[in-house]
Order: C-alpha cells, then structure tokens, then sequence
C-alpha cells in the first residue's frame, strides 16, 4: 500500500470513523450514569399519600416501628417504598443536599423518553400515566428554580445589587439558564460524555415506565447528577415529594405545589 493511499485511509478514520466511535462510546455510557452499580449506603423510606392529599415521610423504620405500635395509615392511603441510594459521600442524605443545593452555572431537566410528548396530544399512547408525569415534571422544575433563584439572589446580593435588583438578577439568570429535554439519543450522549451532569450544570433525570424502570430509587451517581427512577409516574411524584422533605426545601407562599 503506498503512503497516498494509507494518509487516506488514516484521514478517514480521524475524521469519520473516530467521531463515531467516540459519540457511540459516549452513548453507551449513559447506562453507567443510571445504573452505576453498588452504592456505599442507602436509606429505605415510606412514603404515605393520604385521602385527604398530604404526602408523609417515614424511614422504613419508623413505618415498622408505628405498624408494631398498632398505628397504621388512614384508610384508602396509598403507599410508596422508595430506596435513596449514595455513590459520592456514603450518605444518601447529603448527596442529595449536595446535589440539588449547591451552586451550578446551568440546570436541565430530563423529562423522560420523547413518547412524553403523547401526552399533549394523544395521552392514550404514553406508556404510563400522563397526569402524574405532568405533575412530577412541574414539581421538580419548580424545586430546583426556586433553589437556582435563591442561590443567584444570594450571587446578586454579594456583586453588590440591592435587594430588588437582586432579585430581578436571580430570576433573569435562572430562566437563562434553565432548560427541558426529552431523553432521546443526543440527551444520552451528552449524559455519558458529561456535558450534562458535572459540577457546573445540573441534570435532573426522570426515568419512569416509558423509560423502563425497575426500581424505586433515588441517587447521585457523579456530582451534579439526580436519577429520579420510578416503576410508576406516580411514584416519581412521591419520590419529588420525599426529596423536598429530606432537603428541607419550602414552597414560596402562595404556591400552589406539593407542600
């Protein structure tokens, strides 16, 4: 083979082949980022969705401990066990305070799969529950704004803003930077590579049955990360729920959340 012929093939593969082969290994790696194997520790919780629509949160200890005592639920209340798993401190507890409260330059919320967007138009072909995958998407934008808007509120404040400017920086820098996705196959490939996910922008990512989920679980793979997994949408909107508690996060007042 003479050397024209052999730069030409090794042109090829430095501008075809290699790009490919890095987009498909970047791919792949999204499946380490939500399933990244043994944790340090977890947390098993309860969570109690009443008749009359108040979520509460227990330890699956505390449960017991109750049930033990002969104290159960109210009647008609529903159930979720949900697992909160830690890779990055060994307490499930503070990766998620790490996690969703500390500074990022940007935020994205992953949706779940494309079919998501059934839901408008023709909710009968969403594999699962369009209502509550509505309400959980809501949910957690609105957690994770009013946690990005508090934290440029305190930026603006010690750029020297008063307390009006401030606020008005803090809110035009949180819709700057904040953004919704659909988990298609591009979503994933900036996941694996850790675009999205790292310590300067945030990824929220839903994944429920039109994602294939198997677990109830919560966890923080690498930093700036959250997998929100839910075997029904409706458990991803307890699972949202048992976040605010365990961060200790508060509504604004006249929210019309999940309190």
């Amino acid at each position: 083979m003479d050397q024209k012929r052999l730069a030409v093939i090794l042109v090829v593969l430095l501008v075809v082949v290699a790009p490919i082969g890095y987009v498909l290994y970047s791919y792949h790696g999204f499946g380490n980022v939500i399933n990244p194997g043994n944790p340090k520790a977890s947390t098993q919780y309860v969570m109690i969705y009443t008749p009359s629509g108040q979520f509460y949160a227990l330890t699956a200890d505390q449960y017991q401990e109750l049930i033990e005592e002969g104290t159960r639920p109210p009647s008609g209340s529903k159930l979720f066990n949900i697992t909160i798993n830690s890779y990055i401190t060994g307490s499930p507890e503070v990766d998620l305070n790490l996690t969703i409260r500390s500074f990022y330059e940007y935020f994205t919320i992953v949706m779940g799969d494309p079919s998501v967007t059934n839901c408008k138009d023709a909710p009968q072909l969403y594999v699962g529950d369009c209502k509550y995958r509505t309400l959980a998407v809501s949910e957690i934008s609105g957690v994770v704004s009013n946690i990005f808007t508090t934290n440029y509120y305190i930026k603006g404040l010690q750029m020297g803003y008063d307390n009006a400017t401030a606020k008005q920086y803090a809110f035009n820098q949180t819709w700057l930077r904040y953004r919704k996705v659909y988990l298609n196959f591009w979503t994933k490939v900036d996941i694996g590579r850790g675009k999205l996910g790292n310590e300067n922008h945030l990824a929220i990512i839903l994944l429920g049955p039109a994602e294939g989920a198997t677990e109830n679980r919560i966890f923080a793979p690498r930093k700036g990360t959250l997998v929100i997994e839910g075997t029904t949408d409706e458990t991803l909107r307890a699972e949202i729920v048992l976040i605010e508690n365990i961060i200790g996060f508060s509504w604004p007042e006249n929210s019309t959340a999940t309190r």
